[in-house]
């Protein structure tokens, strides 16, 4: 006796295969694959590398996903009030300083223009006395 040709083997197996698969339910056939066993094996890495993202991205409808965000809870999470708010304590802080400042030098524009009109002679104040440190006139 001579041993069974394994192309014979093949041709007649899938033969018969297909007929089962063909006559058989699919769901079937699946309630005997452990699928978990199947995913094991699946290299996911190999698959999202064949994945195309630019033309998985072409079929996202961004208008349809920007409509179910909840942007307001987005922005609560990103922390832009916060943000906002700092930045305009900032700016109203930075702003206030340079008013300030351009008073400060009016003032002393000012004192020289009445220390002149006034014929005042000798070193202009440098400030009030309690707050530049000199006692002030008459006290000890």
């Amino acid at each position: 006796m001579t041993p069974p040709d394994d192309s014979l083997f093949s041709r007649v197996a899938g033969a018969v295969t297909g007929k089962v698969v063909d006559a058989v339910p699919v769901e079937e056939i699946l309630e005997h694959v452990d699928l978990d066993a199947v995913l094991d094996r699946i290299d996911v890495n190999h698959l999202l590398e064949r994945v195309d993202v630019n033309r998985l991205l072409d079929r996202v409808d961004v208008d349809r996903l920007l409509a179910r965000a909840d942007v307001e809870a987005l922005v609560q999470r990103a922390g832009i009030p916060d943000i906002v708010a700092e930045t305009t304590g900032n700016l109203a802080g930075r702003t206030l300083d340079v008013a300030r400042s351009q008073v400060a030098g009016l003032d002393t524009v000012v004192a020289g223009l009445v220390d002149r009109i006034l014929r005042r002679r000798g070193p202009a104040p440098v400030g009030p006395p309690l707050l530049v440190g000199a006692s002030p006139v008459g006290g000890q």
